[in-house]
Parts: structure tokens; C-alpha cells; sequence
């Protein structure tokens, strides 16, 4: 599978797509926890195409916001490469990638859109994770580009929360018992992740699917 050469003639999602699936990178470093004072002095990260396309090759003048896309998308590539991905489903999705270009775009794109806008890095790992829940038929390519966009709402604070919802079954109902996390519902609402309910005549909490699948696929697999 490793057909697609980097160069200068190649595009950014070709470069991004080789990168994610055959990584250069050092898959050993945690690149979340690096510092970018760190990532601007490694010569050997720079170096790497996609990196050197997305910061520039000097880096006189460029901007910090670089640097940390560049630091979001290490962990996204680092993170995808962790663990094991069912290796059928995985040799399918390279073949998907290399023989259909508009695809490649669309996912690349859709990935590097959102990682520009994530401004907590523990994001990118989440992206990650449901990027292989895509790759081994967990989720559609639609339920992926759907939370994706709602993970740009979600307040960093709310992942602990998913965790007291999975306890009652992502629902707060009528026969719940306890004190109610109200500023955490508040947060999950106002990303679309949830929404009021399950009845019209009482005011309860449930988790979308979206919801449920971006903490079984993408923040739980952070905690095992």
C-alpha cells in the first residue's frame, strides 16, 4: 500500500493520507505533551512533508497558531497509529484513500478543518479515535463528519461528565436520584451532543447518538 510518494508535487492530502497511514513520525513521543518552543527546534519533525507544508520551511514570522496545528495534528496521526486497527478494515480504507482522490480530499479536509479548530489538544486524540472507529465500520463517514463538528462546541470540561451519564444509561428521567450536574447538561446541550427530554412534560436530560458514540468511540478509549 505504501504507493504514494511524497515530494513537493504532491498535494497536502496526499501528503497527510501517506503520513497517517505510513508514519515517519516518532510514534514513541507523546507529541500532546510536547511544548512548542520544542516543536519549532525539531529539526526532524519539521522535516516531515506534511508538517513542513502546513508551518513553512522558515519560520521566521510564523505564527504560534501553526505550531500548535502542527502539535494537534502529530497527536491526531500519533494517536490513529496507536493501538490496533482490525488490519482487513484497514487495508480496505488505504484502498479507499488511494483509489479515490475526491474521498481523500473530502476526509482530509474535513480532519484538518476541524483540528485548526479545536483549541484543546485532547481533541485531536478524540478525532483520531473516531476516525478508526470509521476505518473499522463502527460509525458512518456521515456520524464522523456529524460529531466532528459538534466536538468544536464541546467544552473540554463536559469529557468527565460522559463518564456519570454512561452510569444511567445516558439518560436523566423521572426515577433519576441524586443531585443533577446542571452546568455539565448545560454545556453537553449547547454542543447538540444532548438535548432535554426523555418527556415533554418533564424536564430530563438525554445523550444523542452522536453523543453516545463520540464517548464510546473517541473519549473512552482515551481512559483504557
Amino acid at each position: 500500500m505504501d504507493n504514494l510518494p511524497v515530494n513537493s508535487n504532491n498535494s497536502m492530502s496526499e501528503q497527510f493520507t501517506k503520513e497517517l497511514l505510513n508514519p515517519s513520525i516518532d510514534l514513541v513521543i507523546d507529541y500532546s505533551e510536547i511544548y512548542i518552543d520544542d516543536l519549532i527546534q525539531n529539526e526532524a519533525i519539521n522535516e516531515v512533508p506534511i508538517i513542513k507544508t502546513v508551518v513553512g520551511v522558515i519560520k521566521t514570522g510564523i505564527s504560534i497558531n501553526k505550531f500548535f496545528f502542527a502539535k494537534k495534528l502529530l497527536s491526531f496521526i500519533r494517536e490513529f497509529n496507536t493501538g490496533q486497527i482490525d488490519e482487513e478494515k484497514k487495508v480496505k480504507f488505504q484502498q479507499k484513500i488511494y483509489d479515490d482522490p475526491k474521498f481523500r480530499k473530502k476526509a482530509t479536509e474535513q480532519i484538518m478543518i476541524c483540528l485548526d479548530r479545536f483549541n484543546d489538544i485532547k481533541k485531536s486524540l478524540i478525532l483520531a479515535n473516531l476516525l478508526k472507529a470509521y476505518v473499522e465500520e463502527k460509525i458512518s463517514f456521515e456520524k464522523f463528519v456529524s460529531i466532528s463538528i459538534s466536538m468544536e462546541r464541546l467544552h473540554p470540561s463536559s469529557y468527565s461528565f460522559f463518564i456519570s451519564l454512561e452510569e444511567v444509561n445516558y439518560i436523566i428521567g423521572h426515577e433519576f436520584e441524586g443531585n443533577r450536574d446542571y452546568d455539565s447538561e448545560s454545556l453537553l446541550l449547547s454542543s447538540g451532543l444532548a438535548k432535554e427530554g426523555p418527556s415533554d412534560w418533564w424536564n430530563g436530560f438525554t445523550l444523542k447518538e452522536e453523543g453516545i458514540l463520540l464517548y464510546e468511540f473517541g473519549i473512552k478509549p482515551l481512559r483504557e
